[in-house]
């Protein structure tokens, strides 16, 4: 009974760390957040992504951005905190505002990152998403 049990248990572990879904809000939870200058011009953007796993391997600090056809490459730091029995991972990247205008006109947007096992994420925006980017860079 416990062995069953156990090979259970490993299955949903693996399982969840490893689940599949359409877009990266469903994925984990993000926050796109824009800076201004006292002009209300923009300065850059802050990407900000927290995703909790069982596995303990951590983010590797970098993330690609593919806006439409063309892709950004961008250091980023990470962190990880031990919660409960899963792992909280926290990735935050800074957008420069050349980038900005991309994102206005963008009609998909891609994330890409990773961990040290070598699982990587490739996910989309969802189009609400990517509207709600793009009204925060209009405002």
């Amino acid at each position: 009974m416990f062995i069953v049990a156990g090979i259970l248990g490993v299955f949903y572990v693996w399982r969840y760390d490893h689940r599949e879904v359409a877009t990266l809000e469903e994925y984990a939870t993000t926050e796109f957040q824009v800076s201004r200058d006292g002009k209300g011009h923009l300065e850059g953007a802050v990407f900000s992504l927290w995703d909790y796993r069982y596995d303990d391997s951590k983010l590797v600090p970098q993330m690609t951005l593919y806006i439409d056809e063309e892709s950004f490459d961008f250091s980023a730091a990470t962190k990880q905190t031990e919660v409960d029995l899963q792992h909280e991972n926290k990735l935050f990247v800074n957008i420069p505002r050349e980038c900005l205008k991309n994102l206005q006109a963008a009609k998909e947007v891609r994330i890409k990152f990773s961990y040290e096992n070598g699982q990587e994420i490739f996910l989309p925006l969802s189009q609400n998403g990517l509207m709600n980017w793009q009204k925060k860079l209009r405002w």
